[in-house]
């Protein structure tokens, strides 16, 4: 059925609010901009059902991408909700995605164009430096290539059927927030000081970019957005480092754009040079979770946090055990140092969500004290009070001490990176602060915590004849985080009756209520504690102060800008008198839940209306706005009071990871990320090397984040809410009335989900098991708490979703299977093709020739540009191409540094003149092995003779010809032979160790000025030393040989 008109948004609408958080490195970043796409067609989506418009006829989507929106469209009508994508982060390659998504969300932009973008800018012999720079800092161009592109082309991105511009009423900039990490390489420090006094310094390496609405709806800060972005995917030694400027931006120099000025996105103090962000455990959780609560509601909203990550790691084999490390088999230089690079750049998610699982329960533990706390209040003689002093105190100190905390460390970390007065700027220590910071005899920290939590509580005291807050005024004192208290536990309230709330009216009274929650409890505005510290440190009153009066500026300053007005505890209050009936009357209405289920709705009903009863009991009878107000305060102070005043925000979320490692109808076989994704090869850098496995990763994060959206689409409790929205809508047969389960699978066909086969469809198979099959039976199971309330009701309903999933991945596949296919036979016209493998041009010649149907779609069960390796494409042009001009980039990285002994730099010299003859030899001979051998065999043999020749001139020039041309050879034989190379490679050992003849070769080893006489004198000592050496390498590889013998011998 194809939607014209969505419905309008109602107050019984859910707002579905995806906080995104996108993880990975390198190549990964081309999979994860396939979800990304599809998480911008349902933002468009969601925008199409607010403007509540027909569809525009002209506009820049592909006929499938309209359709997958249109599907998503019909999805959110028939669920009645609508989706936000409000807060993301990002990290390494996760971070250019990040920002990309972040940037369409308030500037309406069309994503489509990132499949061309990837496409053309992740080709690995262009990201490759050429050979032939003065300086070559690191393998792939970072600035010259990955920032220039980013700058230039994301501006580009043409903008989808509806920007924010087409809200009714006008323009509109949706609220979104963007944290996108980096690494510093001379970190920031900071100061504390132990339980003896003694100063203890830290060097803080996180550094974290922050982009509002605000920021990403100014056109002028894409250059500091792809600077960002580029500066959280730095691969070490792959990319070079990134410069961040601070107060003043660099200039335009060669290809390199200019950098903007970063102070006011960073949490930097200075300007730092900095590199991958996923080299640190570096995810912005926190301050996530923060702004999650921040954001304001006008209805019911349901929050998830989508964890996009390619792999979360190798499946466990449950047949065969992993081997084991052993003793008699340690690693070896090159696999140790391989292994501690995978240890710091693939660290699991495992840490992660076990900190989130840890933070909701925490957050589920401090709902039941609250509760518990409200219950033993209604057990309070009339007029007694939960809040006592001594508790007011408790929550006082611990409140103030976690504040000061935090502005004692942001404090200090400024400071710790500011040089020593006299200094021409104010950005510098004054001359009367060194003796508190000095490393001996200073104690900073605990100078500055004091000042600072007597500052906070000489602000929260209470006059001695009022020991309680009773006042409006009185609560204003305690500022924002008080605030925010109330607001946890209003919400709490608000979501107990949201369980409860039946009918639109019903829906329409709670939605009221949030509404009126968020006016009264505005967030504060996001507060940058490096301004703040830079405003006050530069003061010239501050500076000729104590450090211990600044730390007491500095909190008042805090103080002030985290004030809260009275108003909003008045209005508060007035929030739940005027609501208060209705949530009486919830609160009474629900029905009995004896022998329901656990995890079925009666049950959660049951337990909604007992908690709404009981904070009800506690806050009423709510006839005065104050003491509502006031009873607000003293539950969540005391609550505070008896827990830890960490940084937890009390905000709960659902979780949900969406990597590759997902099923498939479509191709039931692929199952994990190792099989679909060539970027998972060479160390996650696998899809940069060709252009059909760029394609063969974007088209699969397609259909893998389709996947996972319809999964997430498809809550349970929404699900349920449909079915009883639409009840006038079953048809009666013979049979009777359809089912709600029934309904369900009729509408979601009508939808677009396909019909079953007979057999069903075949699922895929673990660990060699039997073949199973999805039936529509299968199904109805599924859903059978959508007829018997009574029932368990899931956390989410699998099967449905990868039935349903299906008719996404169709538009999909027609869009991007041809795609794929014309990567691998024409991927640019006029151009010459990437080598692919027989098989693999086959299969595509299929795909090209197939109509569109089932019959094409089979083809992807047997895609075989997933299958490709480094190895099946050893004979290609295009490794040779890529092989040599990273040797030859190589050689002059290594050439580079400085910190090399004297006897390396002939060798590197030599060698880098090697690679660098072999790289323009084989460009000239487009990477044909035949064509490579042939010339190599022309320079071997020109060099040779002119090697033997007595005159340097001709000697030199022959050897590196000779040189050349075996290493042209070489490579020539190892495209169509591996044998046929091992035996050239002993033949040229023995030519390497007769060269020793030749004049130069000796002259050049032994003469008076040669290599040996001047860095290696002991090798020309003795006649005989340089035949140990030789007889040493004969010997290694003999022992080499033995070590590792051919296979199937």
């Amino acid at each position: 059925m194809a939607i014209h008109n969505p419905s309008p948004v109602t107050e019984s609408t859910q707002e579905l609010r995806l906080a995104t958080t996108m993880t990975g490195g390198v190549s990964l970043a081309i999979w994860m901009a396939g979800v990304t796409r599809e998480i911008n067609l349902l933002a468009q989506a969601s925008q199409w059902r607010r403007v509540g418009t027909t569809f525009p006829t002209r506009n820049s989507l592909s006929k499938e991408s309209t359709d997958c929106l249109k599907l998503y469209a019909e999805l959110i009508d028939l669920l009645d909700m609508v989706v936000d994508v409000d807060v993301l982060s990002g990290t390494s390659a996760g971070g250019i995605n990040a920002a990309v998504l972040a940037s369409s969300r308030v500037t309406g932009s069309d994503l489509g164009g990132l499949r061309d973008l990837w496409l053309d800018l992740g080709a690995l012999t262009d990201l490759i430096r050429d050979p032939r720079d003065k300086s070559t800092p690191s393998l792939l161009y970072g600035d010259e290539r990955m920032f220039a592109a980013l700058a230039k082309e994301v501006p580009k991105l043409e903008t989808g059927p509806f920007p924010p511009a087409a809200f009714p009423g006008g323009a509109r900039t949706p609220s979104t927030t963007l944290y996108i990490t980096t690494t510093l390489l001379t970190g920031e420090t900071s100061r504390f000081t132990d339980s003896f006094g003694t100063l203890v310094q830290d060097v803080d390496r996180r550094g974290l970019f922050t982009f509002t609405e605000t920021d990403l709806a100014n056109n002028g800060t894409f250059p500091a957005l792809a600077l960002a972005a580029r500066s959280s995917a730095s691969f070490p030694v792959a990319f070079e480092p990134s410069f961040i400027p601070f107060t003043e931006g660099t200039a335009k120099r060669g290809a390199v754009p200019a950098r903007p000025a970063m102070a006011p996105f960073t949490n930097l103090t200075r300007p730092h040079w900095v590199t991958d962000g996923g080299l640190l455990d570096n995810r912005p959780i926190d301050v996530l979770l923060q702004r999650i609560f921040d954001r304001p509601a006008s209805r019911s909203v349901r929050r998830v946090l989508l964890f996009v990550v390619p792999s979360s790691g190798p499946a466990p084999d449950l047949v065969q055990a992993a081997p084991s490390d052993d003793v008699n088999k340690p690693f070896g230089l090159v696999d140790a140092l391989l292994k501690d690079l995978a240890a710091i750049t693939t660290q699991s998610i495992a840490a992660d969500l076990r900190a989130i699982r840890a933070h909701q329960d925490r957050m589920e533990a401090r709902t039941d004290t609250r509760l518990r706390l409200a219950e033993l209040a209604g057990r309070l003689p009339e007029g007694s009070r939960l809040l006592t002093t001594s508790l007011l105190a408790d929550y006082r100190t611990r409140e103030a001490t976690r504040q000061a905390d935090s502005l004692t460390t942001a404090l200090l970390r400024q400071l710790g990176t500011w040089p020593a007065a006299p200094s021409a700027s104010t950005d510098c220590i004054p001359e009367n602060w060194k003796i508190d910071l000095a490393a001996v005899g200073g104690d900073p920290a605990t100078v500055c915590r004091r000042q600072i939590t007597e500052v906070i509580l000489q602000r929260w005291s209470q006059p001695p004849n009022q020991p309680l807050p009773e006042t409006a005024a009185d609560l204003a004192r305690y500022g924002q985080p008080a605030c925010d208290l109330a607001k946890a536990l209003a919400i709490t309230v608000a979501q107990a009756a949201y369980q409860l709330a039946k009918s639109d009216a019903e829906t329409a009274s709670v939605a009221e209520l949030i509404q009126g929650i968020f006016r009264a409890c505005q967030p504060a505005k996001l507060l940058n504690l490096g301004d703040l510290i830079r405003k006050v440190c530069t003061d010239p009153v501050v500076r000729q102060e104590s450090l211990q009066n600044a730390a007491g500026v500095l909190a008042a300053e805090y103080l002030e800008r985290s004030a809260v007005k009275e108003e909003a505890w008045e209005s508060l209050g007035g929030v739940f008198v005027d609501g208060y009936a209705a949530l009486v009357r919830l609160a009474a209405s629900t029905p009995s839940a004896a022998e329901a289920q656990a995890d079925s709705l009666l049950t959660q009903d049951r337990i909604a209306a007992r908690q709404l009863a009981t904070y009800l009991d506690y806050l009423g009878p709510a006839t005065s706005p104050q003491t509502v107000a006031t009873n607000l305060f003293d539950l969540a102070a005391s609550q505070r009071a008896m827990l830890r005043a960490d940084a937890d925000v009390e905000q709960s979320l659902d979780l949900v990871q969406v990597s590759a490692d997902t099923r498939n109808l479509f191709a039931p076989d692929w199952q994990r990320a190792q099989q679909k994704l060539t970027g998972m090869q060479f160390h996650h850098f696998g899809a940069f090397y060709k252009r059909s496995w760029r394609a063969n990763d974007w088209m699969w994060g397609r259909l893998d984040g389709a996947g996972w959206l319809v999964h997430v689409l498809l809550d349970p409790r929404r699900v349920l809410r449909a079915t009883q929205a639409h009840v006038h809508e079953r048809e009666e047969s013979t049979n009777g009335s359809e089912t709600g389960a029934q309904w369900f699978l009729r509408r979601l066909k009508i939808l677009g989900a396909p019909n079953f086969p007979s057999s069903g469809y075949r699922l895929p198979v673990f660990d060699g098991g039997s073949d199973q099959y999805l039936t529509e039976d299968m199904l109805l199971d599924e859903l059978a708490f959508l007829d018997d309330l009574s029932k368990a009701m899931p956390s989410s309903i699998p099967k449905t979703s990868l039935w349903l999933a299906q008719a996404w991945q169709q538009q999909v596949l027609d869009e991007e299977l041809d795609g794929l296919a014309n990567a691998v036979i024409d991927p640019q016209p006029g151009q010459k093709p990437d080598w692919s493998p027989a098989r693999s041009r086959t299969w595509a010649k299929k795909v090209l020739a197939a109509s569109p149907g089932d019959a094409k779609y089979a083809l992807l069960n047997e895609n075989p540009v997933a299958c490709e390796t480094f190895v099946t494409d050893k004979g290609s042009p295009l490794m040779a191409q890529t092989i040599t001009k990273a040797a030859a980039t190589l050689s002059g990285t290594a050439g580079s540094v400085r910190q090399l002994p004297g006897a390396l730099k002939p060798a590197l010299t030599t060698l880098r003149t090697l690679t660098l003859g072999g790289y323009h030899v084989v460009s000239v001979t487009k990477g044909v092995a035949r064509s490579i051998i042939i010339v190599g065999v022309v320079l071997l043999v020109l060099g040779a003779a002119a090697a033997v020749q007595s005159g340097t001139l001709f000697g030199v020039t022959g050897l590196v010809m000779a040189g050349t041309g075996g290493y042209l050879i070489a490579l020539g034989t190892w495209q169509l032979s591996s044998r046929l190379l091992f035996a050239l490679l002993s033949l040229t050992l023995v030519g390497a160790t007769l060269s020793l003849a030749t004049p130069v070769v000796r002259a050049w080893l032994f003469g008076d000025h040669g290599v040996a006489s001047r860095h290696v004198y002991w090798l020309g000592a003795q006649w005989w030393h340089p035949l140990v050496v030789v007889g040493m390498i004969v010997l290694a590889v003999a022992v080499i040989a033995a070590a590792k013998p051919r296979r199937g011998r």
